[in-house]
């Protein structure tokens, strides 16, 4: 009796483990989506490849990641400064893992909601917000306006030169104080006359402080004021000076009306900000992209590079160099630009 249940008991263990073999494997957890989301500030998207900001950008830098990485994004267009806090809220409470508010408008409403989402990952473009789970992306305009500024003034011949901001604060006021130290490096005489919007949007604006810059002598204006500044190359366009583009490459807006463009690569740090957070590198705190790094540059010219003297070239190229040896250091508030000492060069 014992024999027979112990073969019986052997005879069901083996069926057993037949069927178990023969059972398909049970179906891995389905990985979960990385999801990204992007939220504009008040400047909104460009309607056209040829009008692209800042914004736009940043766009692109969840598009690739889109692409590469198979990051789920989605854009969330703010209309007025209230939406800010709101529009942050709303992704970070939807299950995105990770949040990038593209503009140093987002300061303080970045600064009340991180807080909330400590699982969330933030960055924000342009300002720094003090926490653990934000990266503050900041470019060094400052570089870059330098250089821009330099050919401005090597090429201005009326003496005198233009800048144009969006709303006034300290990351416009970092473009501005750049330029005017690189214009007062090739030319120390050189007359620099500043007016701003109070807008990123306002075209029609831009255009009517432009003019009235040219009209009190600038033959080159550069513009740092989002999408006030096709104002700028407007005017330039209908009246014979130069506009100097920003945040992308403006060149071919206007060919041959657009000196250069101060480009920042914003697309390349938000992907980079993106990309470790999905790889799970990623880690709050400043992150600056200086010319040294890539981060801003010159355009390449395309339309107009054979319209500047090779000797201004050169020594715009020279300044850059100077400025990734460490050799210049840029002013960045008008504090510094008070102090700065333009250098000598050859």
């Amino acid at each position: 009796m014992k024999k027979s249940v112990f073969f019986l008991m052997a005879a069901l263990t083996v069926v057993a483990m037949a069927l178990s073999a023969c059972a398909p494997a049970a179906a891995p957890a389905a990985k979960k989506t990385f999801k990204a989301a992007m939220i504009t500030d008040l400047g909104g998207l460009s309607t056209s490849p040829d009008t692209k900001g800042f914004s736009d950008l940043c766009w692109d830098a969840l598009q690739k990641a889109k692409t590469d990485l198979g990051v789920e994004v989605t854009l969330l267009e703010s209309k007025e400064l209230a939406d800010l806090e709101p529009n942050l809220t709303k992704m970070a409470s939807e299950g995105y893992n990770y949040v990038v508010g593209c503009g140093y408008l987002f300061t303080d409403a970045l600064t009340a909601v991180a807080p909330k989402f400590p699982d969330v990952k933030f960055a924000i473009v342009d300002s720094v917000v003090d926490a653990p789970n934000v990266q503050s992306l900041l470019f060094a305009a400052n570089e870059g306006g330098f250089l821009v500024g330099a050919l401005a003034a090597g090429m201005s011949k009326t003496g005198t030169v233009g800048f144009l901001g969006g709303m006034e604060g300290p990351l416009i006021k970092n473009f501005e104080v750049g330029y005017d130290a690189g214009a007062k490096t090739l030319n120390p005489t050189i007359k620099i006359l500043s007016g701003y919007t109070g807008s990123f949007s306002d075209v029609a604006k831009g255009k009517e402080v432009s003019l009235t810059q040219f009209k009190q002598g600038a033959d080159v204006i550069y513009a740092a004021a989002g999408a006030c500044g096709l104002g700028t190359i407007e005017a330039a366009k209908e009246n014979g000076f130069w506009a100097i583009g920003v945040d992308t490459d403006q060149d071919g807006y206007a060919k041959g009306s657009v000196l250069t463009s101060m480009v920042k690569h914003v697309e390349v740090g938000v992907y980079s900000s993106l990309k470790s957070a999905f790889d799970g590198t990623f880690k709050g705190g400043i992150v600056t992209s200086d010319l040294k790094a890539g981060g801003v540059a010159m355009s390449e010219m395309k339309y107009t590079k054979d319209k500047v003297p090779a000797e201004l070239l050169a020594k715009v190229a020279k300044l850059a160099e100077m400025i990734k040896s460490g050799a210049i250091k840029v002013p960045g508030t008008q504090e510094e630009l008070d102090k700065f000492v333009p250098p000598t060069i050859s």
